[in-house]
C-alpha cells in the first residue's frame, strides 16, 4: 500500500499542470482612469503557482499566483497624468492595456435620476455635438445582481467624453465631470453603478438592516423561488 501510495504521489507530481488563462477585470481595459495620488492595485487571475509580473510605466511589482490561481500586486502612488500602459506576463502569457489616465475615479450610483443618459436629457442634441473632452471616460455596470459578492463584472468598457459615445454616459455623472474640469485639470474616470427602480435594501448589508442569517436565507430561497 505504501508503495501504491509513493507511485500516486509520484504520478500526481508529474501531471501535467492545467494551464489557466491569465486574466484582469474588466475595468482593466483600454482608456482606464486610475486614482492619482494613491497606491495602483491591479490584480487578476492566472495558472496556480504561475509567477506574474505587473509594470505600469517604469513600476513594476512581482507576485505569484495562489493555488486558486488568484494573484494581486500594489504598485507605487502616481501623479496625475498619461496616457500609460499597464503590461501583466507569466511566463507564457502576456496582457497589455493601453491609454490609461492617471486622475480622480468618481463612483456614479443610484437609481434613474443618475441612470438618466444624456441622450435623454434636454438639449441633448446639442450637448453631444459639443462633447470633446477625452480625458472625461465613463464605465457603465451592466444591470446584474447574486446573493454573494463575485469576481467579475457581467460587462463594461471605458468611452472617452466624444460625441460619438457621451450619450450613453450618465448624465448627472458627465455634467458633474465637465464641471469639476473647470477648476480640476486632471483626468476624470466615471464608474456607472446606477440601477433605475432599484430598491435601497439589496444596496445595503445584513448588518444595517438588521437581518438575522436566518432572515437572509429565508429572503433568498424565496427570491430563488420567484426567479425559477
Amino acid at each position: 500500500m505504501r508503495h501504491l501510495t509513493l507511485c500516486l504521489l509520484a504520478v500526481a507530481a508529474c501531471a501535467p499542470r492545467s494551464e489557466r488563462a491569465l486574466e484582469l477585470p474588466l475595468l482593466f481595459q483600454d482608456g482606464m482612469v486610475l486614482q492619482r495620488n494613491a497606491p495602483v492595485e491591479v490584480w487578476g487571475w492566472a495558472s496556480g503557482g504561475d509567477a506574474v509580473e505587473v509594470t505600469l510605466g517604469n513600476d513594476a511589482a512581482r507576485t505569484v499566483a495562489d493555488d486558486s490561481g488568484t494573484w494581486r500586486v500594489t504598485l507605487p502612488a502616481r501623479p496625475a497624468g498619461g496616457p500609460e500602459s499597464l503590461t501583466v506576463t507569466t511566463g507564457t502569457q502576456t496582457l497589455r492595456v493601453e491609454d490609461i489616465l492617471i486622475g480622480d475615479v468618481w463612483i456614479a450610483s443610484g437609481q434613474s435620476n443618475m441612470e438618466w443618459t444624456v441622450a435623454q436629457s434636454a438639449d441633448a442634441e446639442a450637448e453631444i455635438a459639443m462633447a470633446n473632452d477625452p480625458q472625461i471616460r465613463h464605465f457603465k455596470v451592466p444591470h446584474s445582481w447574486s446573493f454573494s459578492p463575485e469576481e467579475r463584472l457581467a460587462g463594461g468598457s471605458w468611452a472617452p467624453a466624444t460625441s460619438e459615445s457621451v450619450g450613453a454616459f450618465s448624465a448627472v455623472g458627465y455634467y458633474f465631470a465637465r464641471a469639476l474640469r473647470e477648476h480640476v485639470d486632471v483626468p476624470i474616470g466615471l464608474v456607472n453603478t446606477s440601477w433605475g427602480g432599484s430598491r435601497i435594501e439589496p444596496w445595503m448589508s445584513a448588518e444595517m438592516l438588521g437581518l438575522s442569517e436566518a432572515e437572509v436565507a429565508g429572503m433568498e430561497a424565496a427570491d430563488r423561488e420567484r426567479a425559477e
